[in-house]
């Protein structure tokens, strides 16, 4: 598991090195309004995830559940069907709605409806085929082929964020990068479909099995209605100041939300690389092995994350002046950053809850809260964004996440781990969170008449590693059943 812990960190890595590097170029060539088309695509592209119907998280748990060849063929063959039809729906529901989209959604100064509507019809296409790779990635994962997958990923990414800026700098439009996006997309979703089926493939042929469909539907059913409702309640933010405010406005809030995934970021290669280990030791009844894995990771990712957003908490403005070297981006967007910030921290404490769910087969609880927050946020969101801008957005997104943390917390444990609730509570969330404030609130002083600059980076990774190695003495003290060697995980390959 450890190698391939490493291998989704270099995924991630390089995807958080990727805009961080990159988009300061997109803004250089294209403009802020155009970069705000551009996260505009990603906005899309989140939300339509909800298309998947589940399928790829299906996909996923019932490869790792299932070492019959024969059985993981006929299910993605029959996968595979349905979401030809899905993505087929995406392009042509996109292009029907593309200039409505343009005419009554987005506030652009520069750019013409009709240009608006062209760029959103690519966006359809390059959306389906990225979809269409997802439920392919979806399927290495659960083979734990986590190395050739993000390989493949890094290498997807450098080519629809690194090479586009070839054709960018003699053709510095949106046609250019869009119709880049869709060629690359297209490309790579027959590389990875290739590899996947490698390692699947046998020598029966195969056929639609309708009955696969109604075995795993319940599952692919309530993960679509999660995906739908994460889709919604992770966006719907962006997609309300998309239509009040003016995209420059939206683009300052884009480059806002960047920085505050990375506590999310930071966590999201361990959390992909156990789900496979810990839908095995739920599916075999191996309780005790569960406890520790979620625990201990749970911890694991707590620590990353609180230390990740510590350190650009302090740091905020230092940081998007090295990323943007613009006064004026880095006074706009700083306080909507340190707001966003805390949310993601809040947000990342919830993963190991929901995929303890997932491990299980479990989605209702995820569905009620989604259901709820929909209905409150909102409203939330329109009255906060037209009264206070966007600061606005991010006070109504945090409470949002606070709230769901101690209610997936509490009802997902207690319903699978009973009597951990206050163990996952405490030692992996509240001790790792008050570490890093106080470790935050020391180095404040102790920076705040150091010199600035590129100095800030240097600051940061001492600060993030002493969070780090105080969390871990002080987990280990109160955990000695649960206790992490890192030598030992180091050697033996595994956390």
């Amino acid at each position: 598991m450890f190698k391939n812990i490493i291998a989704n960190y270099i995924g991630k890595l390089w995807g958080l090195i990727s805009v961080f590097v990159f988009v300061p170029f997109y803004i250089k060539l294209l403009g802020i309004e155009s970069y705000a088309v551009i996260n505009f695509y990603t906005v899309i592209l989140t939300i339509m995830y909800f298309a998947d119907g589940g399928l790829s998280a299906t996909l996923n748990r019932e490869i790792a559940r299932s070492s019959d060849k024969l059985y993981i063929g006929r299910m993605l063959f029959t996968i595979e069907r349905v979401y030809l039809i899905i993505c087929s729906s995406i392009i042509i529901i996109i292009f029907c709605f593309s200039g409505i989209i343009a005419k009554n959604w987005l506030n652009s100064q520069t750019i013409s409806q009709e240009d608006l509507s062209i760029y959103i019809s690519l966006m359809g296409i390059s959306v389906a085929f990225q979809l269409f790779t997802t439920l392919q990635n979806s399927g290495l994962m659960g083979l734990e082929k986590q190395v050739l997958s993000n390989g493949i990923q890094v290498s997807s990414s450098i080519s629809r964020s690194a090479l586009v800026l070839i054709p960018l700098y003699y053709y510095p439009t949106l046609s250019t990068f869009f119709i880049w996006q869709v060629s690359m997309n297209i490309i790579f979703f027959f590389i990875t479909r290739y590899n996947l089926w490698k390692y699947i493939k046998t020598n029966m042929s195969y056929k639609f099995d309708k009955q696969i469909i109604k075995t795993v539907g319940r599952f692919a059913g309530g993960m679509m209605l999660m995906a739908i409702i994460s889709s919604l309640n992770t966006q719907i933010d962006k997609l309300v100041i998309s239509k009040i405010l003016s995209l420059k406005e939206f683009g300052y809030y884009s480059l806002a939300g960047i920085l505050s995934q990375v506590p999310v970021l930071l966590i999201t290669p361990i959390a992909v690389a156990i789900l496979p280990r810990m839908v095995k030791y739920s599916a075999n009844i191996e309780k005790a092995k569960l406890i520790k894995l979620f625990h201990v990771n749970t911890f694991v990712l707590s620590a990353l994350a609180t230390s990740g957003a510590m350190v650009l908490f302090l740091f905020t403005k230092d940081f998007v002046l090295i990323w943007t070297h613009d006064y004026v981006i880095a006074e706009a967007i700083e306080n909507v950053t340190k707001v966003l910030l805390i949310g993601g921290v809040f947000l990342s404490f919830q993963y190991m809850p929901y995929h303890l769910a997932i491990a299980n087969g479990h989605t209702k609880t995820n569905v009620r809260l989604g259901i709820v927050a929909i209905i409150c946020i909102i409203p939330s969101l329109i009255f906060c964004v037209k009264q206070y801008g966007l600061i606005g957005a991010t006070y109504t997104w945090l409470i949002m996440n606070v709230f769901a943390y101690f209610y997936l917390g509490y009802f997902i444990i207690s319903k699978f781990l009973k009597n951990e609730f206050e163990r996952w509570l405490i030692n992996g969330t509240l001790i790792p969170l008050i570490i890093s404030i106080l470790i935050g609130l020391i180095s404040y002083f102790f920076t705040i008449n150091l010199e600035r600059g590129y100095y800030v980076i240097l600051y940061s990774i001492i600060i993030g590693l002493i969070s780090l190695v105080l969390n871990l003495i002080v987990f280990n003290k109160f955990n000695p059943d649960y206790k992490i060697n890192l030598k030992k995980a180091l050697r033996d390959g595994r956390l």
